[in-house]
């Protein structure tokens, strides 16, 4: 197979603000980590630009990012400042370092659940989704090991093991979408807290969230050998629900039910996770296969040309549990919801970004 589809795509992409907006959001952070990291791999200085461009028009003549608002509790704000370090390393910009300070200090009041893990939002009281564990874990750990006067990574440990001891499901042998420390939300077993299903892309935040951490963490002061394992399990756990075509159905535990869909964001997700996992020596070298299978998959399935423009379809829009704190509309959870209640669109970042982190992986492969 050959990827000229996906460099056009890459460079179609950041040249316009079409398919993305300039805000403070984990959305385009992931698409600014896409474009950094192929920095850090080919030296593009264009990509560089594009990535110090977006930060720099957020500041306003002060100095100050108004989207950010150290008040309100969400684990989701904290994903785009992990971009800030590279900038800042290289820029010496006391604004950046302002920003990643601003940030690390609400961890220090960031509301917990009793066994010490964010909440996802203070509008999800003791809740803790996957999708977190990506838009946190990475920023926490990396402030630490760049600024922090003691490497203590044991918070970061501790919540990931939180992570596999109440949100993995053993009857499954898969991890559910969330969990509910107090069994009071409406979505959630009673006995387990659980949420009803297995989303791919909450799964795929997991084990972004580990590899990312992992790479963080090498020759840190730490124990990372239970998340290998965290990682390696997980994997294991997912490959046998792969499509023979390499991708994973939105509804993971359900891909024999009526409406299910292979979908490009999760898929894409574990195909990064699993191409760096092998690079990195976190996985065996064999499971390689694995991840290229599921991003040749994808592009197969899914990229296609539209009047000149390379597209990437198959993309869940959006999916969470409970009432959308901006929309208002009340998420159950339910299989009908993953399936029926979200758009299923193109072009979305949470699409994109993955499918080029995975092209980085695929291009350090080769």
């Amino acid at each position: 197979m050959t990827y000229a589809q996906i460099d056009l795509l890459k460079e179609q992409y950041r040249t316009e603000e079409k398919w993305y907006s300039l805000r403070w959001h984990y959305i385009e952070s992931c698409i600014l980590k896409a474009y950094q990291d192929s920095y850090e791999q080919t030296g593009d200085q264009s990509e560089y630009n594009f990535a110090k461009s977006f930060i720099d028009r957020q500041f306003n003549e002060a100095g100050i990012i108004e989207f950010i608002d150290v008040n309100y509790y969400s684990i989701d704000q904290i994903r785009m400042a992990s971009n800030l370090f590279a900038l800042y390393k290289q820029e010496k910009d006391k604004r950046y370092k302002g920003v990643l300070d601003l940030i690390y200090r609400q961890l220090d009041s960031y509301p917990r659940t009793k066994s010490g893990s964010f909440w996802h939002k203070e509008n999800y009281p003791n809740q803790v989704w996957l999708d977190g564990l990506f838009m946190g874990q990475p920023f926490y750990v990396q402030y630490v090991k760049e600024f922090g006067e003691t490497k203590d990574y044991s918070d970061t440990l501790r919540q990931f093991a939180n992570a596999r001891q109440f949100i993995y499901d053993d009857s499954k042998k898969l991890y559910a979408h969330a969990y509910d420390e107090s069994r009071e939300i409406f979505w959630c077993d009673p006995v387990t807290g659980h949420s009803p299903h297995v989303w791919g892309r909450a799964v795929g935040w997991l084990v972004m969230a580990l590899v990312d951490v992992l790479e963080l963490l090498e020759n840190e002061p730490a124990d990372t050998e239970p998340l290998k394992a965290m990682l390696l399990e997980t994997i294991n756990d997912m490959l046998p629900h792969q499509h023979e075509g390499g991708m994973w159905f939105q509804v993971v535990d359900h891909e024999d039910s009526a409406g299910n869909y292979l979908e490009s964001s999760g898929t894409l997700m574990l195909a990064y996770a699993i191409l760096k996992g092998v690079r990195l020596g976190y996985l065996p070298k064999e499971y390689a296969v694995h991840g290229k299978k599921a991003f040749d998959g994808t592009v197969k399935e899914y990229v296609h040309e539209v009047d000149g423009e390379i597209r990437l379809g198959g993309i869940c829009k959006s999916a969470g549990l409970g009432r959308n704190p901006d929309t208002g509309i009340v998420r159950d959870g339910s299989y009908t919801y993953y399936i029926t209640g979200e758009q299923v669109v193109e072009n979305n970042g949470h699409g994109v970004a993955p499918l080029l982190l995975a092209y980085n992986e695929i291009n350090l492969l080769k």
